[in-house]
């Protein structure tokens, strides 16, 4: 005799096979696209961050090495850039007095 299907039975094992298993949908080609997706963009981020860093530094550092040259330190900033790279770097005059500091290279000889 055979097994006779009834309207109650279920042919299923239950409720914990009807749930879905979430490391079977957490996988595929789909899901490795997005994780390679989201490296992808916090790299191009991060480059970007440590260009604008990088350009920043060599701005400030020319225009450092400009006025270390020209001696006008002691003086207001000579332009736009080496103001800014004196606000960003905290230097003011504070009290110096341009008399002490030559004007030429000869006279600090």
């Amino acid at each position: 005799m055979g097994h006779e299907h009834q309207v109650g039975d279920s042919t299923s094992r239950g409720w914990v096979a009807s749930r879905r298993d979430p490391r079977n949908e957490l996988r595929g080609p789909e899901v490795l696209e997005a994780i390679v997706a989201g490296v992808e963009l916090t790299v191009i981020i991060a480059l970007f961050l440590s260009g604008v860093l990088t350009g920043v530094i060599v701005v400030v550092a020319l225009a450092v090495r400009r006025e270390d040259r020209r001696y006008t330190l002691a003086e207001d900033a000579p332009n736009l850039t080496s103001k800014s790279v004196r606000r960003l770097t905290g230097f003011g005059r504070r009290g110096l007095d341009a008399k002490y500091f030559p004007v030429d290279r000869r006279a600090a000889a």
